[in-house]
Order: structure tokens, then C-alpha cells, then sequence
């Protein structure tokens, strides 16, 4: 019914705008256009850099030294990512190598006092922090890129292609150091070879970018801007990739546990989960009895929806190389949160070829069910590619297979995409599911079409469709804009529009919305909007309001959000807070709490805190009450670098009501050369 306002790192809930005011909005939009033409960025120059071998590594100490980086690989000038205005601050970063080691450097001039730098661990997320990042293909295929990040203390984010568990012996390790300085901030960074999928050795031209996130935006800016156009992708021209020196090495991570819970039996537990290289490019990762009891699980909040919701999924053996595993987008053919629990899971990733990824994962329940999935992804040249999947689910009574087929292809500022899903169920039948669409994407304008059928009978019974017997048109548009003049700091208006009909045959719903959205230089966003529906014969409409302040910071922020009208024909009132606060730089608070008032009143509250003692030592817990039943854990964790880890679990994080129970937990790493 709503919406997230979304900048980057930050975000606050916002409700579908007042239709009426979209004349003069447009109006005001194509005003606002026309005054930041201007400041865009021209792509007729090279942004290509060569690649510059050194024989004196720099030093990674934070400080960039005059004459330590080669003035060959510096480049200058960065843009918004989604617009292309040219950035009212100045940055700068070399990019150089050696046959062992990438070393990139970035400065940023800026306010010192305004720059953001609260994480300091390795391996983190750097959400709201001022950082520099590199993206990298070392393929040269501009598909799958691997992606560095490092703030100005020189705490690091690593996310490879394909997606890696968090353990620093399976993710790896960068080397990173930063500071202030009088006029801004700077940083650098030593990115190992070895960390990434490489192609065969020799001369090779990867493609790159470089991001910078700037706090006092709450915004990134690209060396090059995009947008979708994979062909604007800079080239880091004859680069000498080094043999892969990965070894053959078996990675195994055992765990086991031991517990007590009150009026049962003691707790024990062991698994094991492993990894290893088929070839230089083909991941192995396994797994045998695997502790998800003990992973905290994602939380929904309340809304009013005619349709499932699915959370997102955060257990280790599923994200490996999720990238490399499409199977749909809005609507997927594998859901991996469809299966709670397994005996015993593999999964193979990573790239066949320099345009060609692929992805294989199953898993076997003993005497109830086996799944399987795999998918491939081919790039043809920078403008066209193509995907295919196969999904089977073997289950006595409820056995399933579904497949799928998706070219993508673009021309300039036009993409053009087509998809072709089916199903076969032993229950349901077979059904089809099929769309095709289009859009345009300019700077800071975006529009989109897309013609949508599915059958009556399409049911991927280990994916996510959120409705079936249908067929229709969605449209969107879309303007957002970073102004560098005048108080505000961003803004942006979106509008879409839904009609459908049954597949069989009469109306089914339609849906118009649009949501106008905006920040100023003081931090303060708001957003107001409103959404009209018809869903099978009944009416309703819902207007809402947010604020939040201040969006720039995610660790210290607070947002309010009201919204009102009908569902299914009955009135509600929604009303929902969300906050977050850090402490002494090392404990985190946040609360997130909601209210809907309808013929079924519900309330939802979720509190969580953490508190860093050190690099890899914190406590941390949750609280969630859904309609007075409540559920608490707590934890201690030793975690996030080389070596054995252990965890202190008091309460389940996967119950809806407090288990009273302790867990110990420990995972010790074992490699093995063979």
C-alpha cells in the first residue's frame, strides 16, 4: 500500500501522492530539468584508464604521498549515478597493479567535520558511511562485477560475483587504511588477485567503476554514469591478469553446538559445511545438516495486502552464489525460503566462459523431498543477453518443475525485455506465464511498459507468484533529480498505473498511484502520496504522509509515518515510527513500531540492539511483540576473522514466543591442499 523512500543508505516510509496535482507537478519537474541540463556530464570522452604496473607498491598506510601512485592511472570527476549531474564536490583515485595485488586510492574533498566514518571492522556493511568503492569484472564481460568498499578508517565491504557467506576464510580479505585531512578525507586499499574468479592468464582488459557515497548528500557518485547502458562501462585497458594461485584446497567449516532448554532434553548439534574449486572459475560450496535454528530470521512488517509477502533470506548456503541462480524477477521459479529445512545441500557457481554464468543448487530432505535448480546466464555483447532456468521439485503427491527463458536487449537510452515462465504441477496442472516490456531512461527521467499474462494454472510451488489468471498492462514513470542550488537536496515524482483483467476471460483489478518524495540540505525528507485501487468488484483508495529526520545518518535517525483510507471496502488507520540511535560510537539501538487500527486491530514493535566490544567480539539481541505475543534472544558473538568462532545463544531468534534456552556454538575452520 505504500512505499519505501529510498536514497542509497537511507530510507523512510512514504504513501502513494494525490493524483490530482500530477499536471502541475509535471510542469514543475520539466522546469527543474531544464535548469540541471546543464550540469551534465558529457560521455563523448574516454573515461578508459591503462593499466599501469608498478614495481614500488604503495604503501597502504591511508596517506597518499606525492609521487607514490603512478599520474598515469588517476583519474578525476565524479557524477550522480542516477542522474549524471556533475558532483558540487571534488574527488580524485588512482588504480594501479602488480602480478599479486590490485591497489586503488581515492580522495575526496569535503567537509572533514560532516564526513561519516563509524564502521572500523573488516568484512562490514558500510551503510552511511562517506567510502570509496571499486567495481571490477577482471572477465571484461560487464556482467559480473566484484565490488570493494573502504571508508576513512579504513573499515572494509567485500561483495564478490555471485555473492559469498561472510566467513573471512571463504570471502577473503583486502588490506584498506584511511583518514582525515584539513580539506576532506582519503583512503587506500590492496585487493589480492586471488580474491576473485579470474579468467585465464594473459592480457586482458576488465571493466570497472569507481563509486563514491557522500553522507552529507546521503548520495553516490559514479566515475562514470550508465544508467542501464552496460556499453558506458570503463575498460581498464591491457592488464596482465596473473595466473589463478588458488591451489586445490578443500575448506571445510564444522560446527557444533550444545544447549539446555527448559522441561526437554539437553541440546547437541554438529554439521558441516564445505567449499572448494571445481576449476578457476567453478565454485563448490556444500553442506551437511545445517544450523539455521540459530540464524535470526527476517521480519515482516504489517500491511494491508490482497497478496503474499515473502522475507528475504539470509541463511548462509542459499546467498552463495545467489547471483548466479535467476529464475525470474517479480515472479521467481525458486524462492529458497520455501524450504525451511534439509539434510543436505549443494551448490556449484561461477563462470563457464567470459559471457557465460551458471548456477546449480539442490537439496535433499531423506524420505520427503529433493530439490533442484539451475540456471545460466549468457551475455552476447554489451547490449544483449539471454537467460534459462530449470526448477524441479521432487515430493511425493506435490512433485513440480518449472523453466524459464529471458532475453534482455538495449539500443541507447531504450531496453527491451521478454520472459517466458511455465509450471507443471502434479496437483495443479501445467500453466504459463509470460510478459514483455520495455522502457527509457534519460538522466533523470525513466519510463516503462510491460504486457503481462499468466494462466490459471501457473504455480511455481518452490518459487514466489503473487497472483495468476490474469492478463494486462502496467506503465510507470519516473523523475528524480540531485540539485546542486537551492535548499533542496534531492527530490523525485514517480506515477504507475495497473489494469488487468482475468485470463478466462472479465475484470479482475486496477490500480494508479503516484508519490512525490524530497530531502533538504538540513536532512529533513518527506513524502506524500495516495493510490487508487478496483480489485475484483471493490474499491478502496489510501492516502498517507512521512517524515523522517535525519535521513543523511543511519545510525542516529527517527521517521513517522501516517496513513489512512479502505481495504476490501473497510476504513483503517496506519501509523508507523521507526528510530535508531547510537551510543558512545559502539552501541546501536533501533525501534521500529507499528499501528493499524481496522475492524482487526494489529500492533507490531521490534527493538534491536548491538554493542561492539571489539573488531570481532559484540552482544546483540532483538525484541519482537506481534499483537501482545512477544519473542526475545540474545547473543555473544566472536566472529569475523581468520580462526575458530563462537556464539553464545540465549532464546530462539526463529520462535514466535520466548523459548527459554542457551546455545553454544562453535565453527572451526579446517583447510586441506590436496
Amino acid at each position: 500500500m505504500g512505499r519505501n523512500y529510498r536514497r542509497d543508505n537511507c530510507s523512510f516510509q512514504v504513501m502513494p501522492l494525490s493524483f490530482a496535482r500530477l499536471a502541475s507537478m509535471a510542469i514543475v519537474v520539466s522546469a527543474f530539468g531544464n535548469a540541471f541540463a546543464a550540469s551534465l556530464v558529457p560521455q563523448d570522452r574516454s573515461f578508459d584508464i591503462p593499466g599501469i604496473v608498478v614495481t614500488n607498491p604503495p604503501t597502504i598506510d591511508g596517506t597518499i604521498s606525492d609521487g607514490e601512485w603512478p599520474a598515469e592511472a588517476r583519474r578525476e570527476g565524479f557524477s550522480d549515478k542516477d542522474t549524471n549531474l556533475t558532483s558540487d564536490e571534488f574527488a580524485e583515485f588512482w588504480i594501479t597493479y602488480d602480478e599479486k595485488y590490485i591497489y586503488f586510492a581515492g580522495r575526496a574533498k569535503t567537509d572533514p567535520k560532516r564526513v561519516i566514518r563509524n564502521e572500523y571492522r573488516p568484512n562490514v556493511g558500510m551503510s552511511g558511511n562517506d567510502n570509496f568503492g571499486l567495481q571490477i569484472d577482471p572477465f571484461g564481460g560487464n556482467s559480473n562485477f566484484n565490488y570493494f568498499q573502504t571508508n576513512a578508517n579504513g573499515a572494509t565491504a567485500i561483495s564478490l560475483a555471485g555473492g559469498r557467506a561472510a566467513k573471512t576464510e571463504w570471502l577473503g580479505e583486502i588490506e584498506a587504511n584511511g583518514r582525515l585531512t584539513e580539506t576532506g578525507w582519503e583512503c587506500e586499499m590492496r585487493i589480492p588477485w586471488s580474491v576473485m574468479n579470474l579468467p585465464s592468464a594473459g592480457k586482458r582488459s576488465p571493466r570497472f567503476n569507481v563509486s563514491w557515497f557522500r553522507s552529507n548528500k546521503s548520495n553516490t557518485y559514479g566515475y562514470r554514469y550508465t544508467g542501464q547502458n552496460n556499453e558506458l562501462t570503463p575498460t581498464w585497458v591491457d592488464v596482465i591478469i596473473p595466473a589463478s594461485d588458488r591451489g586445490r584446497t578443500l575448506n571445510l567449516l564444522p560446527y557444533t553446538y550444545i544447549g539446555a532448554q527448559e522441561g526437554g532434553e539437553p541440546i547437541a548439534n554438529a554439521g558441516l559445511d564445505f567449499k572448494t574449486s571445481l576449476t578457476d572459475t567453478l565454485q563448490l560450496v556444500g553442506t551437511f545438516n545445517p544450523d539455521f535454528r540459530n540464524v535470526e530470521n527476517s521480519i515482516l512488517s504489517l500491511d494491508f495486502s490482497y497478496f503474499e509477502r515473502l522475507a528475504g533470506e539470509n541463511r548462509p548456503f542459499f546467498n552463495e552464489g545467489s547471483q548466479f541462480l535467476r529464475t525470474g524477477y517479480s515472479t521467481r521459479l525458486f524462492a529458497s525460503q520455501r524450504i525451511p529445512i534439509f539434510d543436505a545441500g549443494f551448490n556449484v557457481y561461477g563462470q563457464l566462459s567470459d559471457k557465460t554464468t551458471v548456477g546449480a543448487l539442490t537439496t535433499i530432505d531423506f524420505g520427503n523431498r529433493a530439490t533442484g535448480v539451475v540456471s545460466a546466464n549468457h551475455r552476447f555483447d554489451d547490449k544483449t543477453s539471454a537467460e534459462i532456468a530449470l526448477v524441479n521439485n521432487d515430493q511425493h503427491g506435490l512433485n513440480n518443475t518449472g523453466g524459464m527463458a529471458n532475453i534482455f536487449s538495449r539500443t541507447g537510452d531504450y531496453s527491451y525485455y521478454a520472459t517466458n515462465q511455465f509450471t507443471t504441477d502434479q496437483v495443479r496442472g501445467q500453466g504459463w506465464r509470460n510478459n514483455v516490456g520495455g522502457s527509457y531512461q534519460n538522466a533523470n527521467y525513466e519510463v516503462s511498459a510491460e504486457y503481462l499474462s499468466i494462466t490459471p494454472d501457473f504455480f511455481p510451488r518452490i518459487g514466489f507468484n503473487r497472483e495468476s489468471n490474469l492478463k494486462g498492462y502496467i506503465v510507470s514513470a519516473q523523475y528524480e533529480a540531485t540539485p546542486s542550488h537551492g535548499v533542496l537536496d534531492a527530490y523525485s515524482f514517480s506515477t504507475s498505473a495497473v489494469t488487468y483483467d482475468y485470463f478466462t476471460g472479465g475484470f479482475y483489478r486496477n490500480s494508479m498511484s503516484w508519490n512525490a518524495e524530497a530531502r533538504n540540505k538540513q536532512g529533513l525528507g518527506f513524502g506524500i502520496g495516495q493510490e487508487f485501487s478496483q480489485f475484483k468488484g471493490i474499491s478502496d483508495q489510501n492516502i498517507g504522509v512521512g517524515v523522517a529526520y535525519p535521513v543523511t545518518n543511519p545510525y542516529k535517525n527517527a521517521s513517522l509515518n501516517y496513513s489512512e483510507g479502505t481495504f476490501r471496502g473497510d476504513k483503517f488507520q496506519d501509523y508507523r515510527l521507526q528510530a535508531t540511535y547510537r551510543f558512545f560510537d559502539r552501541l546501536q539501538l533501533s525501534l521500529r513500531s507499528q499501528w493499524q487500527l481496522s475492524i482487526d486491530d494489529q500492533t507490531q514493535h521490534v527493538i534491536g540492539a548491538n554493542w561492539d566490544i571489539g573488531k570481532y567480539e559484540s552482544v546483540g539481541g532483538r525484541l519482537v511483540v506481534l499483537n501482545g505475543q512477544s519473542n526475545w534472544y540474545m547473543s555473544y558473538r566472536l566472529s569475523g576473522k581468520r580462526g575458530t568462532e563462537y556464539f553464545l545463544l540465549v532464546g530462539d531468534p526463529r520462535a514466535d514466543s520466548f523459548t527459554n534456552r542457551v546455545i553454544l556454538k562453535a565453527i572451526v575452520p579446517v583447510t586441506i591442499k590436496y
